[in-house]
This record gives C-alpha cells, sequence and structure tokens, in this order.
C-alpha cells in the first residue's frame, strides 16, 4: 500500500471485495463527493450512480451503485449496497448493467406472476369455502 493509498471494501449479499486505493467519487442525495486517504469519519446513504475509484498504479475503475451505504472509520472506507458491478471499461460496465437488469426483471414477473396464481387460488378457495358454509 503507498503512502496516499487507503482500503475500500465493497460489500453486497453475494461477495465482498477489498482494494487499494488512491481516491473514489461517489455519489449521495447532496451530489458527488471524493474522498482520499485521512478523510474524517462520516457516513452517508448513496444513490443510483455511476461512480470511479482511482487504483494504485492510476487506473480509473468504475462501478455502478444501485444505492447504499457509504462508511469512512478510521481510514477506511465501506461501501454497502445490494449490487455493485465494477468495470475498468465503461461500455462494457453499461452491458453488464443491462444485461443484470434484463435477468431481474425476468425474474421480478415470474415471480410477480407465481404470486397472483397463489393469490387467485386463494381467492377461489376463499370463495367455494363460503359459498358452502351459506
Amino acid at each position: 500500500m503507498s503512502n496516499s493509498s487507503f482500503k475500500v471494501s465493497i460489500v453486497t449479499p453475494s461477495k465482498i471485495m477489498e482494494k487499494d486505493i488512491t481516491y473514489i467519487r461517489l455519489k449521495d442525495e447532496t451530489g458527488f463527493f471524493g474522498i482520499l486517504k485521512g478523510h474524517s469519519n462520516f457516513l452517508t446513504v448513496l444513490v443510483p450512480s455511476l461512480v470511479y475509484y482511482t487504483d494504485t498504479n492510476g487506473k480509473e475503475v468504475f462501478l455502478a451503485v444501485d444505492e447504499g451505504i457509504l462508511s469512512v472509520r478510521e481510514g477506511t472506507v465501506t461501501i454497502t449496497s445490494k449490487e455493485v458491478f465494477e468495470s475498468d471499461d465503461a461500455e462494457k460496465l453499461a452491458e453488464i448493467i443491462e444485461n443484470t437488469l434484463a435477468k431481474r426483471d425476468k425474474s421480478e414477473t415470474a415471480f410477480r406472476e407465481m404470486f397472483e396464481g397463489i393469490e387467485r387460488s386463494f381467492m377461489e378457495k376463499t370463495i367455494k369455502f363460503v359459498k358452502g358454509s351459506i
């Protein structure tokens, strides 16, 4: 770790990533802000956004954050989010997001249809039960 670098932990339900970086730019409801080594302790709610960090080699890496919480505590930055996508290529990142959102929409539609079927079945059985007891 270089003199100007610090640790960032990216925590999602499916993985934890740790990296040494020199700068990160994020967004909360007040707008974009940056963090460098030595930033004071800080806590904020992140909004869905495209952000980036600079690694210790000076390379910019893009992150798509699906809202979450950012904390800076004793020199360590932690991003906690439902989903975070990462790529050093913004176009590739856009493609990853598009594919993931399409899969999510498909899963959510299937779940919604399944739930509607259960609800319909429950209502039909309730009507039969009520009619049978009259």
